[in-house]
């Protein structure tokens, strides 16, 4: 079994369509490259019922990680770490370690004002019991880590270049160690001549044979003038680079083979 992901983003923004959630394309782009698997990305609003209900739900199905975005700010609609307390039966607190990061971070950015520690300002270093202030390297709240049994939390920013950051530093280490090297591998192929409907049985006749590829069919429509396509995915995991791609070498090369049998044209994805 891979290292599962799941990810949980939070903010009214994402569900009325004001603002495209871009850091979980970005984090599952990320998690797949470091050998593991994301497999669920909820989104809920600033509401503290909805958010710690789906922090409940994922720790039941037992993830490896739930990575949340979005929610740990300053404002009255930041709540994410109050529903994790919430979720996980435990308190809020002023972490001492927290607080010093938001004293440390508003001295780097105004060294010649002294900037009083305001109520919103001293949430951001209020966080559930049991947890531990993760470094923002580039904003001023926190990140924050708490591991519930068998599931390690990260809550992120919302703000892309904060989440992006932390991730980095932080949550991608603690998941290439849980993946323990696996390796992922991918490549794309693309097909004219051929409707998916002929396509699917071929796919399955190659899954069947290299059971560990995964092959993903994206039909694509007539687009910048060009001709009906379909894009095809391979994707593996392995121990080791040369297993993983061996693998997705031997598919695509079997599919390939089919499908020119049949009369289709096939290249490289561009």
């Amino acid at each position: 079994m891979p290292c599962i992901v799941e990810i949980l983003s939070v903010g009214n923004e994402l569900l009325l369509g004001n603002t495209v959630n871009t850091n979980a394309s970005w984090i599952a782009a990320r998690v797949t490259s470091l050998g593991a698997a994301v497999s669920r990305i909820t989104t809920v609003p600033d509401n503290l019922k909805e958010i710690s209900h789906a922090i409940r739900e994922s720790l039941r199905r037992k993830p490896d990680f739930l990575i949340t975005t979005g929610g740990i700010g300053p404002t009255f609609d930041d709540m994410t770490l109050k529903a994790v307390a919430r979720a996980l039966k435990v308190p809020l607190r002023v972490d001492r370690i927290a607080l010093a990061m938001v004293r440390e971070h508003y001295a780097r950015r105004f060294p010649n004002r002294r900037i009083s520690l305001t109520q919103p300002r001293l949430k951001m270093a209020r966080i559930p019991a049991r947890a531990k202030p993760v470094r923002n390297p580039v904003g001023t709240a926190p990140a924050v880590r708490v591991t519930v049994k068998e599931t390690q939390v990260f809550c992120l920013p919302g703000v892309p270049k904060e989440a992006k950051a932390i991730f980095r530093e932080s949550a991608s280490k603690a998941i290439l160690a849980k993946t323990g090297g696996m390796i992922f591998a991918e490549k794309w192929l693309r097909v004219q001549g051929i409707m998916e409907s002929s396509l699917a049985p071929i796919i399955d006749q190659i899954m069947a044979k290299w059971p560990k590829v995964y092959i993903k069919s994206h039909p694509r429509g007539v687009e910048a003038g060009g001709r009906p396509h379909i894009d095809l995915h391979f994707s593996t995991r392995a121990q080791n680079s040369e297993g993983a791609e061996r693998a997705v070498l031997g598919a695509s090369r079997d599919l390939a083979r089919q499908i020119r049998n049949v009369g289709a044209r096939i290249s490289l994805k561009a």
